[in-house]
């Protein structure tokens, strides 16, 4: 199965969150923007144009997308999304 997540932030903040969303897993980096983790997940990560909401309001933008070898991966994926889940107010 594989599944894609868009995220608004730039490729090393991408890279500093990774210890937390993967905790417990091993991890190697392929090359630049593939990511691969023990028990057969994928991870490739593409930087897309970013998000402009004004003259001086940009946002950068990560198209992330998931490749399970076994299985959907609703474990990993929930796991994942709260690691980099973000509040607002």
């Amino acid at each position: 199965m594989s599944t894609e997540r868009v995220a608004s932030m730039a490729l090393d903040e991408f890279r500093r969150h990774l210890p937390l969303a993967l905790r417990g897993h091993t991890y190697a980096w392929a090359d630049a923007h593939t990511l691969v983790i023990d028990g057969g997940v994928t991870v490739t990560v593409e930087e897309l144009p970013p998000l402009v909401l004004s003259g001086s309001l940009r946002l950068p933008r990560l198209c992330i997308a998931f490749a399970f070898a076994e299985g959907d991966g609703a474990a990993f994926l929930a796991a994942w999304d709260r690691a980099f889940q973000r509040g607002g107010g």
